[in-house]
Formats: C-alpha cells, sequence, structure tokens
C-alpha cells in the first residue's frame, strides 16, 4: 500500500504516521490525529485480501449473492437463519447496504473506520472530560491500539462491530449522561448485529439499578451469576425452540480444556492483558474513588468499566466470549483507566507538592513513590504487545 511495502509493515507505517502527526499538533487538534489514523486503517483494510477460512471470505459470497439477488436474499437468510441473520436482522440489513457498493471490500473498510471512529471518539471525549494532558492520552491510545485486534475485527466484522457500537453507547450513556435515547437505539442494533452484543448492554442495566448498591457486594454477585449463567442459557436453549436464545447458548459455550482457544497462545496473550488492565485498575482506583466517585459525576461510568472487569474475569471458564472481550473491549478499558487515573494522580501531586510526603495519604504516598515505575511498566507493556501484534497475533496473515 505504501510503496510496495507489506500488509503489516503498511500498519506499522500508519501508527508511525500517527505518532509523529499527533506529537506535531496542540493538545486540542489531536483530534485530527485520531481521523487521520483511522481513515488510514480503512484503507488498509480496503486492501486486505481475505484467507479462505476468514468469516470475510464467506461474506463475500453472501454480498455477491444480495447483489445479484435482491430482497429475495434477504428474505432466504432470514428464512434459513443464515450466519444467524434470522436473529441478527440488523447485521444482515448491514450487509444489504454494503452489497450496494460494487466492490465487496467496503465492507471490512466501513467496519473498521466505524470501529476505530467510534474507539477513538470515546478516548477522545474522556481525555477532554477528564482534562488527561497530552502524554496520558498518547499512552492510553498506544495501549488501545497495540492490543486492540484490527486482523479480526476487519475479518470477522459483526463481533468488533457490535462491541464497539454497544461499548460507545455505554460510554456516552454513562460517562456524558446525554443523548439516552440514542444510547438506547445503540444498544438495540448492537444486539441485533451480533447476539454477544447483549453482554456488555446487560452490565449496562446493571449499573443503573445497582449503582447505589455495595460495589463489592455486587461484584461478586455478577462472578457467581456469570458461572451459574452459561449453564442456564444451556438449559433454556435445550428446553426451548427459541432461536435468540440458541444463538446466544452457542456464543457462551464453554469448549474443552484442549481446545486452541484455551491452550493456545492467543489465549495466554489476551489472558495478560486482563492481568495487566486489573494492576491498573489497582494502581488508579485510589484516585478514581476520590476524584470521580467523590463528585458522583462519573460514578456509573467507573462502575460500568469495574463490573466489566470482573465479568470478563468470569467468562475465562467460557473462552469463546473471553477471548472476544479480551480483544474488543479491554484494550478500550485500559486505556481509559490508565490516561483518566494517572491524570487525577497528576493532579493530586500538583495540588500537593508544598506538602511533605509523609504528610500525605498513606495511599497516596505509595503511589507517588511507584509513579515512575508504573509508567515504565506501562510503556513496556504496550511496546511488547505491539511487537507481538505484528509478529505473532492475527496480524501476521494480513496480506494484499
Amino acid at each position: 500500500m505504501f510503496f510496495g511495502a507489506t500488509a503489516i509493515e503498511s500498519f506499522i507505517i500508519i501508527i508511525v504516521i500517527f505518532i509523529i502527526v499527533y506529537w506535531c499538533l496542540p493538545r486540542k487538534y489531536s483530534w485530527i490525529s485520531f481521523i487521520l489514523c483511522t481513515v488510514l486503517l480503512g484503507v488498509l483494510a480496503y486492501h486486505m485480501v481475505p484467507n479462505q477460512t476468514d468469516d470475510l471470505a464467506r461474506y463475500y459470497q453472501e454480498l455477491d449473492y444480495m447483489r445479484e439477488r435482491g430482497e429475495a436474499e434477504l428474505d432466504r437468510v432470514f428464512e434459513q437463519n443464515l450466519y444467524s441473520f434470522g436473529t441478527c436482522r440488523v447485521a444482515a440489513y448491514y450487509f444489504y447496504f454494503i452489497s450496494r457498493f460494487h466492490d465487496n471490500r467496503w465492507l471490512q473498510t466501513i467496519t473498521i473506520v466505524i470501529v476505530y471512529g467510534l474507539m477513538f471518539m470515546v478516548i477522545h471525549k474522556a481525555a477532554k472530560r477528564f482534562n488527561v494532558n497530552k502524554l496520558h492520552l498518547f499512552m492510553g491510545v498506544m495501549f488501545f491500539l497495540s492490543t486492540y485486534w484490527f486482523y479480526d475485527t476487519a475479518s470477522g466484522i459483526r463481533n468488533g462491530l457490535s462491541f464497539a457500537v454497544a461499548f460507545a453507547c455505554a460510554y456516552q450513556h454513562l460517562f456524558e449522561r446525554k443523548n439516552v435515547l440514542l444510547c438506547i437505539i445503540g444498544y438495540i442494533l448492537a444486539i441485533f448485529t451480533h447476539t454477544s452484543g447483549i453482554l456488555p448492554v446487560i452490565i449496562v442495566f446493571a449499573v443503573l439499578f445497582t449503582y447505589k448498591l455495595d460495589s463489592k457486594f455486587i461484584n461478586i454477585l455478577f462472578m457467581l451469576m456469570l458461572l451459574i449463567g452459561g449453564y442456564f442459557i444451556q438449559f433454556l436453549a435445550e428446553t426451548t425452540d427459541n432461536e435468540w436464545i440458541a444463538a446466544i447458548a452457542e456464543q457462551s459455550s464453554s469448549h474443552g480444556l484442549d481446545s486452541s482457544l484455551e491452550s493456545g497462545t492467543m489465549f495466554r496473550v489476551n489472558l495478560t492483558v486482563l492481568i495487566f488492565v486489573l494492576f491498573i485498575l489497582l494502581f488508579v482506583s485510589y484516585y478514581l474513588k476520590n476524584n470521580a466517585y467523590q463528585e458522583d459525576k462519573s460514578s456509573r461510568g467507573f462502575k460500568f468499566l469495574t463490573l466489566m472487569l470482573f465479568f470478563i474475569i468470569g467468562t475465562i471458564l467460557s473462552s469463546l466470549i473471553f477471548v472476544r472481550f479480551a480483544r474488543w473491549i479491554l484494550p478500550v478499558i485500559g486505556a481509559l483507566l490508565f490516561m483518566i487515573g494517572m491524570q487525577f494522580q497528576s493532579d493530586q501531586i500538583d495540588e500537593t507538592k508544598k506538602l511533605p510526603l509523609y504528610r500525605l495519604p498513606s495511599g497516596h504516598q505509595v503511589r507517588v513513590k511507584l509513579r515512575p515505575l508504573m509508567m515504565f511498566l506501562f510503556t513496556g507493556y504496550t511496546a511488547v504487545h505491539f511487537y507481538y501484534l505484528c509478529a505473532g497475533s492475527s496480524l501476521y496473515w494480513i496480506h494484499f
């Protein structure tokens, strides 16, 4: 794409271009670098060629059918529930819309632009809302770019799209607390794009109904509910003829201990991302409680992020769901927690810099001493994961 560069080399070039443009622009114009990165990633997606085993290859065939047969093909996929389109009709209409273009490659291109555009929008809005400085914002964005699975988003289409829409609506609903009706519409679109989209939506409404209760109790209750929830869904699927319940059961089914999802390198890498994000939460939780929760302006939003992490811990037993959350939810949660939490810490350091360290709260004292180490570990982990993203993840399969 870039003067004969390979697909992976093109991805790296795009990230380098983003970094250069980001640091050349003033902080208030950082959104330009996000838009540029989104567009360039969309161009990269347009030029990628799907492998025969990818969902995208099968979707190309379906797009050809829709282009040739029109609404008659829609009726057929609804009746036969192909690709679960009978259940997830939003996805079917999305595919039908793309089929109006003469080039199938617009499917992954538009999907990548929507997904990365929404995630960048969330990160940018959060940075603006909490006055995150340029360094913390950059580190958060790089963590997101390094741990988000570009190839799976472009080749799988529906899962990444569903999760991105659900998470963006959850941020707008719980942090910004605006346009609630549009957020509800977004939740519906996410659920009927892919059945797994209902899971983050359930957590949103759990937050709304329980945000005034003790958070530790709710976190533990959520984990216990998840452990039995998969079996309950399987029971409903076996005893009813509801196609929607059956589709959810298929997504929540656990895989054997010998499955590639649970024993492969990719699963272990996703597990390290979860552990590292939990480590970030442990470090910044002191500042989140002392700042956001104290004013109750963003308590619902941070409760959503916390419950989501506990939910993901429980999904380890349902490896398919865990992998999906790890690839499309954890990266943006890690970015938000780090950049907001570290900014809160920086603000508190500025407020108390005239006081001797021993007069500061003990929780703050320890974290001030560990701040350089935290910055180093975060930078190192992001760099290592970016290397893995390019050399060992599914991005390795991308080609022109």
